[in-house]
């Protein structure tokens, strides 16, 4: 592997376990064992780490939000879409954690992010519109421009959602998948009511393998309390646990 790719790849790691404002250009090079001098050769700052990182992110979620061109979109397909959501959330985790502080930081991400924004909202809303067109979603055009926005709003704010749960956990070090599976339960949820009825039976084994035993209760999501409905631990907790 290249020094630039090793780079990458140790920063990847580090801001997703310590978040971005944490971990320094210094931090970054005592891991990979190189000179400070070594690693602004390749990168002038942190800045443009974060910014090729995001490149990285940005060509993952558009490689998987394509849609087939010889066929119709089918419920296979919309799995592999929450898949896809479920990894890149994972694998690039301090972007959306850390969001809305690099976007202050940064005017020219804050571009870029915007641009990527609008280009993923139209692939979802088009991903949607053939999901309608194939009729494995009925809804109107009005329906379908609504969901997307709030499964946009679901996947680039959950991290934010999280850490307001646990704050002096702060979701670095402790971070773990379940969690976000709860959010592609979710976005399953906000789909369900416009799903045909032919495909429900394969939506209620989807949405079992991103609930699992967790309780749907929002009160089940926060550690320190109680599903009053059935006495079961807090969502975060029984993760643990588990």
């Amino acid at each position: 592997m290249k020094t630039k790719d090793k780079i990458l790849k140790v920063s990847l790691d580090l801001f997703n376990q310590q978040g971005e404002r944490n971990t320094s250009t210094n931090h970054i090079a005592a891991e990979l064992g190189i000179s400070p001098g070594n690693l602004y050769y390749h990168f002038r700052n942190k800045q443009q780490i974060v910014f090729q990182l995001f490149l990285q992110y940005q060509e993952e979620v558009e490689r998987f939000m394509g849609v087939p061109e010889d066929r119709a979109v089918t419920f296979q397909d919309k799995v592999r879409y929450l898949e896809g959501i479920l990894n890149s959330m994972w694998d690039y985790r301090f972007l959306l954690r850390d969001l809305p502080h690099i976007l202050q930081e940064d005017e020219e991400f804050r571009t870029l992010h915007q641009e990527f924004s609008a280009r993923t909202l139209e692939a979802g809303r088009l991903i949607l519109q053939r999901m309608a067109d194939a009729g494995v979603l009925i809804a109107s055009r009005e329906q379908l421009d609504s969901l997307m926005l709030n499964i946009w709003l679901v996947v680039m704010s959950w991290w934010s959602f999280l850490q307001t749960m646990e704050p002096q956990n702060n979701l670095k070090d402790g971070a773990s998948k379940p969690y976000l599976e709860r959010a592609i339960y979710q976005i399953i949820a906000m789909e369900e009511p416009y799903i045909c009825e032919s495909v429900r039976p394969l939506l209620l084994d989807l949405k079992r393998r991103y609930l699992g035993d967790v309780s749907t209760n929002p009160l089940a999501l926060f550690s320190n309390m109680h599903d009053p409905s059935t006495g079961s631990q807090g969502f975060l907790q029984s993760k643990r646990t588990s």
